[in-house]
């Protein structure tokens, strides 16, 4: 199936490409945090699909053991209004320099709804991922379970951004016909989904 997350996820995969790299593709079990000293560098919990890329994790995509297609049960998904049976892989070409999953809201359409992606990608600081993206329009971080999201929005987007282990977890939620007037609903999609993701992802 052709996803339409097209414009959200072309500036969150030239930010991937730009910052060299992106995330493992392990996951964290039964939502609680793990060590990167205990946890190996693949996913532990079987993806929901079969890829049909070469290479999904690569030497880019291997900073974290957080797999964001394989961290959530359907239930977590649909109390954020993402309907789970929507879930396809992110990556588009073999050996991507991302790695995640997309998702759309229960009952979307075009014109309604949310579109949803959750990629990671290989970075040294949240701050200097930031710098590199200094002309978005970024808020005050917030702060969730003790660790800082940083929130931008950009055309029909929002998305949120947090570090793991030694990766960035990037969060968009999109409405590419009919954004609400300052992304605020986006916003709100993006940073609750985002804060699910940190109580799965290591530090």
């Amino acid at each position: 199936m052709t996803r339409r997350l097209n414009a959200p996820f072309a500036l969150t995969v030239a930010t991937i490409v730009a910052i060299a790299g992106t995330v493992g593709c392990a996951t964290a079990i039964s939502g609680e945090p793990t060590s990167a000293l205990s946890s190996p560098r693949t996913s532990p919990k079987p993806l929901p699909f079969t890829p049909t890329i070469k290479n999904r994790t690569n030497d880019r995509t291997d900073g974290t053991t957080f797999e964001p297609c394989a961290a959530y049960t359907d239930t977590e998904l649909r109390a954020l209004d993402i309907d789970p049976a929507t879930i396809s892989d992110a990556a588009q070409v073999d050996a991507a320099n991302y790695r995640g999953c997309r998702w759309d809201s229960i009952g979307y359409t075009k014109g309604r709804g949310i579109e949803y992606s959750q990629i990671v990608g290989n970075e040294a600081s949240l701050d200097s991922y930031k710098q590199k993206y200094k002309d978005l329009p970024w808020q005050p971080d917030r702060t969730v379970e003790g660790r800082p999201l940083a929130v931008a929005t950009e055309s029909e987007y929002c998305f949120g951004v947090f570090m793991s282990e030694f990766a960035v977890v990037v969060t968009i939620a999109a409405q590419p016909v009919d954004p609400s007037p300052g992304r605020t609903v986006e916003c709100e999609k993006a940073i609750a989904f985002a804060s699910l993701a940190i109580t799965k992802a290591p530090a």
